[in-house]
């Protein structure tokens, strides 16, 4: 008897072990009954019914990164090889299509992406491939997001990491920018050395332009200056103003005379031989003082 229960007591203590199922944390199983499908188990305690119940397969909720290099020819017929990372998560509602949908659910991936890839980069030229990232990207999302939701998968993102062309054709786009860099340098000297110009002509115009303005201004300063000599030499000596005119002409020609006698540089100096010399003078400068 005691054996009996010794062995009654095993079987229901296989039994409670067998029912108790403990699921971790990102996981979640599928539960067949008598090999059919009947419902999901997520993380935490869970009980099935013993030798009637049994969880079939494994399904993996973290998000999950999948590398994917994909070769691909451009409509110019450049081969071209495009490193990309898909990152995607099993949707936790849709676990059994996740499960069931596919055999080999990272093949099925890949070759989708493949194709969808491939399929893009066949309209583009390779130019425009480098400059498509983003394009491809949403290319990508929109012809491959529900379907992927029907299998049971949800796309989190998609990089393209990098963007392979043949030796010769990155050595040729060098060579373009290359040259390119240099024309814009040319450019921009040509276009510098004009400013120079430009300013230096300014600045030359604008020097002249003062130069010129305190030439006049000099000029006036010396023809007030010798009007007011001559009125205050008529005030104080009564002469007439074309007597003190002759005056003060007599006593500047004499000092440029001796001016120019005492110049070390000067070997030989012509002088007008008018008698009517100071007198020509004199008149013009009776003239400006009257227009002043």
């Amino acid at each position: 008897m005691s054996y009996f229960l010794l062995i009654l007591l095993v079987i229901i203590l296989f039994l409670f072990f067998s029912s108790v199922k403990i699921v971790k944390q990102q996981t979640a199983y599928t539960v067949e009954t008598l090999g059919k499908f009947s419902r999901v188990i997520l993380p935490g305690l869970n009980l099935v019914v013993p030798l009637i119940e049994m969880t079939a397969k494994k399904v993996n909720l973290a998000t999950i990164a999948l590398d994917i290099p994909i070769l691909a020819i451009t409509s110019d017929k450049v081969n071209i090889k495009i490193e990309t990372t898909l990152i995607y998560k099993v949707i936790p509602t849709k676990v059994y299509q996740a499960a069931y949908s596919l055999d080999n659910p990272v093949n099925t991936i890949k070759a989708l992406i493949d194709n969808s890839i491939r399929a893009f980069v066949a309209t583009q030229t390779h130019e425009e491939v480098i400059r498509a990232r983003d394009e491809m990207t949403h290319y990508l999302e929109a012809n491959l997001t529900s379907k992927l939701e029907s299998y049971g998968f949800a796309i989190e993102s998609f990089q393209f990491r990098d963007i392979n062309l043949p030796l010769e054709i990155t050595e040729a786009m060098s060579r373009v920018v290359a040259s390119k860099r240099l024309q814009e340098a040319a450019q921009n000297e040509a276009e510098a050395n004009f400013i120079k110009q430009v300013r230096e002509a300014e600045a030359t115009k604008e020097t002249r332009r003062l130069q010129g303005e305190g030439l006049a201004q000099e000029r006036q300063a010396i023809i007030n200056g010798l009007a007011e000599s001559v009125k205050e030499l008529q005030m104080a000596t009564g002469v007439t103003s074309e007597g003190v005119m002759n005056m003060v002409l007599l006593n500047q020609y004499i000092d440029m005379l001796r001016g120019a006698g005492n110049t070390g540089g000067n070997k030989v100096v012509f002088l007008n031989p008018s008698p009517n010399t100071l007198s020509d003078i004199s008149q013009q400068l009776m003239a400006l003082m009257k227009n002043n």
